[in-house]
């Protein structure tokens, strides 16, 4: 089955990236809240994927359904952690983990050389209470982490909503 896109809405920079059997399967899972014009922050990947040696492994904490699969399709390896049980995309070189941050910290980070290996912890909402952001620092050498900070606006058309935390 062909996934359908509104041609007005300009495609995710990894959209290309993609085959199209696998936009298939996981686009048209229920309740999934990607498509093709924003497939969750992969500017950020794409940004990391020019830095990261080709040689090293990248693990990726809270990748939920893992499109930046294929943007490290080239690296030694690319590892998917996510708590939560839904169809991700997966290059030849992936392989996903279906946990929390802390529990494959805990169970797997030590299996790694982390000499050569990336760990990214990008955009990770706080749902397992164990703070991934501080449990990468913690436990990876070469590490990217970042979620915003400070007060969060809801746009509604004209409308902002503020929220503080």
């Amino acid at each position: 089955m062909r996934t359908q896109f509104n041609s007005s809405e300009p495609l995710d920079p990894a959209f290309h990236l993609i085959p199209e059997e696998q936009l298939d399967r996981v686009f048209n899972q229920d309740m999934c809240d990607i498509d093709g014009s924003f497939l969750g922050f992969t500017n950020v990947y794409m940004s990391l994927a020019a830095l990261i040696p080709m040689h090293w492994t990248v693990i990726d904490l809270g990748c939920a359904y893992a499109p930046q699969a294929f943007i490290f399709q080239n690296h030694k390896a690319y590892i998917g952690v996510d708590g939560s049980a839904c169809e991700r995309f997966f290059a030849s070189n992936t392989t996903h983990y279906e946990c929390s941050a802390g529990e494959f910290i805990r169970n797997h980070a030590n299996d790694f050389d982390k000499e050569q290996t990336f760990a990214i912890c990008s955009y990770v909402p706080n749902w397992f209470g164990e703070n991934a952001i501080e449990l990468t620092r913690q436990n990876f050498k070469n590490v990217f982490t970042f979620y915003p900070a400070g007060e969060r606006q809801i746009a509604f058309g004209r409308a902002a909503l503020r929220e503080r935390e």
